[in-house]
């Protein structure tokens, strides 16, 4: 059976975070969600094209963060200038930028073996 407190599609929503204490938080600026992708300090004026607070929220969303974009790049990079000499693997000392991540996620799956 469907939750009867689900709104309906045309329904006009405005969202709000509540908390079991009963407190609520207001949903993110946009700005500050572009301030958490890393797309523009907290002192900088931020500057959109177009007027939409929603394609502009969707675009933000969609970004990727330049520091990893950046990593993405430098792997990629290293990448093709070996393959352009015929280098097919290269056993290296540099750091998997993603390390972390992999580690907690390998350590889960030994447990639940």
């Amino acid at each position: 059976m469907a939750d009867p407190r689900l709104p309906d599609a045309n329904d006009r929503l405005a969202c709000v975070i509540e908390s079991l204490d009963g407190t609520w938080h207001r949903p993110f600026t946009t700005f500050e969600l572009a301030a958490i992708q890393s797309l523009v300090e907290p002192e900088e004026q931020l500057e959109l094209d177009g007027l939409s607070d929603q394609a502009w929220r969707e675009r933000i969303g969609n970004a990727v963060p330049p520091a990893a974009a950046e990593a993405v790049a430098d792997v990629m990079g290293t990448t093709l200038l070996l393959v352009a000499q015929g280098e097919t693997f290269v056993l290296s000392s540099m750091p998997i930028w993603v390390r972390p991540v992999a580690v907690g996620l390998s350590v889960a799956q030994r447990e639940a073996a």
